[in-house]
């Protein structure tokens, strides 16, 4: 388990729901998908290591989390304005938490 946080500390974090628009593997990547991200006032770029357990086809459309205010993260196909919030099942694939479809893109988790 990681140490426990202040309040304060936790209220920094802005998660967000986000619909994928878009998803490809760049050329040449072995762990990367990219993805064209909805926020309903802006669409980011965000690429997540999810190859193993997930095509970029099956997430097409897909309405779930993203942490929105860490800084932008180079990787070798681009830069990555954001990052994927999901949690790890025991055999290590990551769990993408669904949101219904009546929650409007860029609405802020608390």
């Amino acid at each position: 388990m990681k140490p426990q946080i202040s309040f304060d500390e936790y209220s920094k974090v802005e998660v967000r729901v986000g619909q994928i628009l878009e998803a490809m593997v760049p050329e040449g990547s072995n762990k990367l998908i990219q993805f064209k991200v909805d926020f309903g006032d802006e669409a980011r770029t965000i690429f997540s290591g999810i190859k193993e357990w997930y095509s970029p086809e099956e997430l097409i459309g897909v309405k779930t989390l993203w942490v929105t205010n860490i800084p932008p993260k180079k990787t070798p196909f681009g830069e990555s304005q954001g990052m994927l919030f999901a949690c790890d099942l025991v055999e290590g694939k990551p769990y993408i938490v669904l949101v219904g479809e009546d929650v409007p893109s860029g609405s802020v988790f608390h």
